[in-house]
């Protein structure tokens, strides 16, 4: 294989987009994932000087020209043109004194400092299919991808993701075994615990695309941290009284730890709550017996139509608004007879 290494500055790049002389989705690349949060912060470091990873692409020449096929920065050049081709507002995360311009809105000197910042390219030239998808997996195969919320950390700061970041370490979570080890490693305890936020905030929403929406909406809190912050501990303590020792079901050993199971029974206790409604003690044991029935009988090959409705809800397609939506009108129905 023969490389070459050079820099070329984004005018250059631009061009040859505008000339179609540069893919940048090869069929085996991922498909755009980065948020737009990672885009903008990408357009800052632009505006900063600062330098970026190398490019790959794989060079051909054809008819005395020269194409580019990108091999690995597909997420890098699309937030790069999104800026360009006004598709892109530079808005929270970013700080600097450009807030809330495009690329249009720009003076002619700001424009140049884009246009002229220069990127690092690998080239191969004339390589085989098998060179490509080799280069591709020695590239990405050996470093652990930041996933949503590992980006999210990165890229904002405020109330909503901190707030997140101290109620995952409540003892709920711990001692109801609701995240593994992985999870927390991941981040994605903190993910979890950030679309509860947006379900006492805003109602049930579908998973995760809510929550970068959140983490600028929300970046200050109207009604304060310590408000919300109460409201999302009297959910929890709600769940504790009804799962109770004196319960006889162990929470960490029923169905409702589950993550499926226990948005649904945080969404239909926060609006319990909402509605001033509080639990009847006197009505609990008779709750009590039907959370047990429901924990023993409800699996996708139940006799009772309802039943398997809901296993099946918690399984396929679990995290749409609409699954959310059932399993929360089916709890809802059992739940609130407890509540006055």
């Amino acid at each position: 294989m023969k490389w070459k290494s050079a820099h070329y500055p984004i005018s250059d790049i631009r061009d040859w987009r505008n000339d179609e002389k540069l893919e940048i989705r090869p069929d085996f690349q991922r498909k755009e994932v980065w948020s737009t949060a990672a885009k903008i912060m990408l357009i800052d470091t632009i505006f900063s000087n600062i330098p970026m990873p190398k490019i790959y692409v794989e060079s051909i020449i054809r008819d005395g020209k020269t194409y580019r096929i990108v091999i690995d920065g597909q997420q890098r050049l699309t937030a790069i043109f999104d800026f360009l081709d006004d598709k892109l507002i530079l808005k929270k995360p970013y700080e600097g004194i450009l807030i809330g311009k495009k690329y249009s809105d720009l003076s002619q000197e700001d424009q140049d400092k884009i246009l002229g910042y220069e990127i690092d390219f690998n080239a191969i030239e004339n390589p085989t299919e098998e060179e490509v998808r080799n280069l591709y997996s020695r590239v990405n195969k050996y470093t652990v991808q930041l996933n949503r919320q590992e980006l999210r950390k990165a890229d904002y700061s405020g109330d909503f993701i901190k707030l997140a970041e101290e109620l995952v370490e409540l003892p709920f979570f711990d001692d109801g075994r609701v995240f593994s080890a992985k999870m927390t490693r991941r981040m994605l305890d903190v993910e979890y615990v950030e679309e509860l936020l947006c379900v006492l905030l805003d109602g049930i929403q579908d998973k995760k695309k809510c929550i970068d929406e959140f983490c600028e909406k929300y970046a200050v809190f109207e009604e304060g941290v310590d408000n919300v912050r109460q409201k999302f501990m009297d959910v929890l303590k709600d769940i504790e009284m009804i799962f109770s020792e004196e319960s006889g079901m162990d929470f960490a050993k029923t169905r409702f730890r589950q993550r499926s199971d226990l948005y649904s029974l945080f969404c239909v206790i926060v609006d319990l709550q909402k509605s001033k409604q509080v639990i009847a003690h006197e009505k609990l044991a008779a709750l009590r017996e039907e959370l047990k029935e429901l924990d023993k009988k409800i699996e996708p090959m139940s006799e009772n139509e309802q039943y398997r409705e809901y296993a099946i809800r918690c399984t396929s397609d679990a995290n749409s608004q609409s699954s959310r939506k059932w399993r929360y009108d089916f709890l809802h129905s059992i739940i609130q007879k407890a509540y006055e």
